[in-house]
């Protein structure tokens, strides 16, 4: 028998785990780089002269981001508020990075590992 495929054959269920981690890794960043990139709603207030005061990421305006706009600005009764959606577009080179450094980033950690416990032996 070949060295290698008797290395192989001693391997085969780490290889394969290593594989199938690999493979959740990637979907797991494909996955949180696809709920970043959607249409988010943006509140915006406006004054009477359709001058932009404030914009705030969020669906609601809470009572203390009402109360910090109010402190600076005066009453909200004297400006229009309204919600617009911003689009957000899928960060593909973001992801297309992170899912080829990550994984081998691990299997840099691991072999550095592996190195460290033999010449620690």
């Amino acid at each position: 028998m070949p060295i290698k495929q008797h290395v192989y054959q001693n391997k085969k269920q780490l290889l394969i785990f290593v594989g199938m981690s690999i493979i959740f890794i990637e979907i797991l960043l494909f996955a949180i780089a696809f709920s970043t990139s959607n249409n988010q709603p943006i509140i915006q207030i406006v004054d009477k002269n359709n001058a932009l005061v404030s914009e705030s990421e969020a669906r609601t305006f809470s009572v203390f981001k009402v109360y910090l706009f109010e402190k600076k600005y005066g009453s909200l009764d004297n400006y229009r508020v309204k919600i617009e959606k911003k689009d957000i577009t899928f960060p593909f080179r973001t992801w297309l990075c992170s899912s080829i450094c990550v994984p081998v980033l691990i299997v840099f950690l691991i072999a550095f590992v592996i190195k460290l416990r033999k010449k620690i032996k």
